[in-house]
């Protein structure tokens, strides 16, 4: 996982593993094996024994493709045979005329589900049901408000306070009082309210995007400054592209021409420029293991985290803000993995074999 939190997302989707990264990830899983002994003897790993690929637990018979396109697991076998180690000697086993006896055991590290975050961490209170995971694949698009149109399949959630507007508000404004708990997958429920969010609400909705998020060019590549961070907010550059009120409330943000002409402007007066924002959210589904897309109005568990890229958010009265859900994503944090296969994975490994 180290290797992926120093990426973008673009450039973790065009990985492949060069001779420099093989060589340290064979290092590090022969310096590991290295600290175990089989029949009182430290272990060596043959290079050849160590696989890098990708990890499947719906595949069959193997889990493991060997790939060193965007991998996310290694298999290592550990031997003490002919070609490794040396044959164990044995003792009883020379009663039956056995001198020796081969062993060979293998073992799978992945990088599964995130399945934690730190207190103040989610940014965004948004939840995901786990049907949508059930029935659509990475780079859909989904809608978080209203949360009862055809395309959502989510709520709005206060973490563990009380389900209202106000608190609701109180989150999106980032009040010290209401930032997100420490969450686990499996492990913490969230409280959910569905519906359109007051006028007030939505408008600290659309600020929190102007201050979390960032303008990109025509071409979807964020506007960098000298250093090369992404500018939250581009206008007079030359590269903006600024935004005015759609034909249809379905694509309320679209680029600004001669038959486009009511401009948008952020809560704060400031211009809107085509933007967007990457974050966290939660995956729920029901108490009884369940998930569908109704309307969540009550406290659901928390079964893992996704990625999404906000990149369409309508004022009144339409109040519709769209996304895209992305997947194989690494994140810059030290998270653990373990949680749902919902396309955001915990950079710290864990075995799977």
């Amino acid at each position: 996982g180290v290797i992926y939190q120093s990426m973008t997302y673009d450039q973790q989707q065009a990985y492949v593993v060069g001779s420099g990264d093989e060589t340290q990830i064979k290092n590090a899983a022969i310096q590991v094996a290295s600290q175990n002994k089989a029949g009182g003897a430290s272990i060596a790993i043959n290079s050849d024994d160590i696989i890098i690929g990708t990890w499947h637990p719906s595949q069959s018979p193997d889990h493991l493709t060997p790939t060193l396109s965007q991998p996310d697991a290694v298999r290592v076998t550990a031997r003490r045979d002919t070609l490794a180690n040396g044959a164990l000697s044995t003792f009883f086993a020379k009663v039956f005329g056995t001198q020796t006896l081969t062993v060979r055991a293998r073992a799978a590290a992945a990088l599964t589900g995130q399945s934690t975050s730190d207190p103040g961490e989610l940014e965004l209170p948004v939840g995901i049901s786990r049907y949508f995971f059930d029935t659509k694949s990475c780079g859909d698009r989904i809608a978080f408000s209203p949360t009862n149109s055809p395309e959502s399949c989510a709520g709005w959630t206060s973490w563990d306070y009380n389900s209202n507007d106000e608190i609701l508000r109180k989150i999106l404004a980032e009040n010290a009082k209401y930032l997100s708990p420490e969450t686990f997958a499996y492990g913490t429920d969230f409280n959910f309210i569905g519906g359109k969010l007051s006028t007030q609400s939505f408008n600290a909705l659309l600020s929190l995007f102007q201050r979390k998020g960032y303008d990109i060019k025509a071409n979807g590549d964020p506007i960098l400054d000298a250093n090369g961070v992404p500018v939250q907010d581009a206008t007079g550059s030359g590269l903006e592209v600024t935004l005015c009120q759609g034909a249809t409330e379905n694509d309320c943000s679209v680029p600004c021409d001669a038959t486009h002409t009511t401009r948008l402007y952020y809560p704060d007066g400031k211009a809107r420029n085509k933007h967007e924002w990457p974050t966290t959210v939660v995956v729920y589904e029901n108490d009884n293991g369940s998930a569908d897309c109704t309307n969540p109005n009550q406290d659901k568990p928390i079964v893992g985290f996704a990625r999404i890229m906000m990149d369409n958010v309508c004022g009144s009265p339409d109040k519709i803000i769209k996304a895209i859900v992305e997947c194989n994503y690494v994140p810059p944090t030290d998270e653990r993995g373990g949680g749902g296969p919902f396309g955001l994975k915990g950079p710290i490994p864990g075995l799977v074999e």
